[in-house]
C-alpha cells in the first residue's frame, strides 16, 4: 500500500504537469518599430525612412541601412513586389538607379506558367530579383533610398519591407 502523503505528492505533480501541458503558449509579438520611427513617420504601423546607405546580405536576402537622423541601423527583408522603380531622377539617374529600373522591367512580364518551356528560369529570375536589387542599392548615392517597413516576426532581426524605392531628394 502506498502511503497517503506519497499519493498526494504524486497527484499534485500530476496536476501541475497537466496544467502545464494545457496552458496556452503565449504568441511571440512582432518586434516594435525602431526609435527612429517617430510618430510623424508612422502611418498604420508602417514606418517610412530615408536611408543614408545600405549593405546587402546576399545569403539572407536582407539589407541593412541607417535612417537619416539616426545612428541605429535597421535590417529589412521583402518580396519582389515591394521593390519599386525609381522616382524623381529624370534622365540624370545614377547608373545603379538605372540598372535597378532595368532589372525590374526585365522580370515584370516573365511568364512563369509551367506550360512555358522557360518557366523555371523565369521564376528563378523573379525570386532572386530582391537580392540583385539589394546589391544595386549598396551603390546608390547616400540618402536616395526610401523604405517603408513594418514590424514582423517572420524573419527574426529584420523588419518586413512594404516598399523600397530609389527617390531623388
Amino acid at each position: 500500500m502506498i502511503p497517503k502523503p506519497r499519493i498526494r505528492a504524486t497527484a499534485a505533480i500530476g496536476a501541475l504537469a497537466m496544467a502545464a501541458s494545457v496552458s496556452p503558449v503565449p504568441a511571440h509579438a512582432a518586434p516594435p518599430l525602431p526609435d527612429s520611427c517617430g510618430s510623424a513617420n508612422v502611418v498604420d504601423d508602417i514606418c517610412t525612412a530615408r536611408l543614408t546607405s545600405v549593405t546587402a546580405d546576399v545569403v539572407n536576402g536582407t539589407i541593412t541601412g541607417t535612417p537619416v537622423d539616426s545612428d541605429t541601423p535597421i535590417t529589412l527583408a521583402g518580396q519582389g513586389d515591394a521593390y519599386l522603380k525609381s522616382t524623381g531622377f529624370g534622365t540624370a539617374a545614377p547608373e545603379a538607379v538605372q540598372s535597378w529600373d532595368t532589372a525590374i522591367d526585365q522580370v515584370a512580364d516573365l511568364d512563369v506558367d509551367p506550360a512555358n518551356p522557360n518557366w523555371y528560369g523565369n521564376a528563378k529570375a523573379r525570386v532572386f530579383l530582391p537580392r540583385t536589387l539589394n546589391d544595386l542599392a549598396t551603390r546608390f548615392p547616400p540618402g536616395s533610398l526610401v523604405v517603408r517597413f513594418a514590424a514582423d516576426d517572420a524573419q527574426p532581426g529584420a523588419y518586413r519591407l512594404v516598399s523600397i524605392q530609389p527617390t531623388a531628394r
